[in-house]
């Protein structure tokens, strides 16, 4: 359970960061050598771009608010690897003044380095709808 705790606080300082659109904190969650599979392309991020804080600071500042709302949180943790996985709710209004709200799904994988907790790896989707024009899910909502 002590383990279980404290990622479940690294989790929520991720938040707190991106809450905060403080991407230097939310980058200092992720492992040095953090793989990162996010919804927009390219399939998986090339090494190190998950870390860029230039880059990850230039999203942020797309919005004005930004809000990530986890449901479903469970955590299976040993001595040095765990994962996690949740249903995650990104909220918010753009830079523009449009409002975002979207569900996603939310896999992490940790492992302690130095007796910290650490993202080393990160995968985040969404369904689609398949069919001809193969359509992304964004208005699924979760059931509970």
């Amino acid at each position: 359970m002590i383990h279980e705790n404290a990622i479940r606080e690294l989790i929520q300082r991720r938040i707190q960061a991106i809450r905060n659109k403080d991407a230097k904190a939310a980058i200092g969650c992720l492992s040095t050598d953090v793989v990162a599979f996010e919804m927009i392309p390219p399939l998986a991020l090339a090494d190190g771009a998950a870390r860029d804080e230039q880059g990850f600071a230039a999203w942020l500042s797309g919005f004005e608010e930004v809000d990530v709302e986890i449901r479903g949180l469970r955590i299976e943790a040993e001595s040095n690897v765990a994962f996690a996985h949740s249903l995650n709710h990104l909220t918010g209004i753009r830079a523009d003044g449009s409002a975002i709200s979207l569900w996603m799904r939310s896999t992490l994988g940790f492992r302690r380095e130095g007796g910290d907790w650490r993202i080393v790896h990160a995968h985040t989707s969404v369904p689609f709808y398949p069919g001809p024009a193969p359509m992304a899910a964004l208005d699924l909502k979760p059931q509970h």
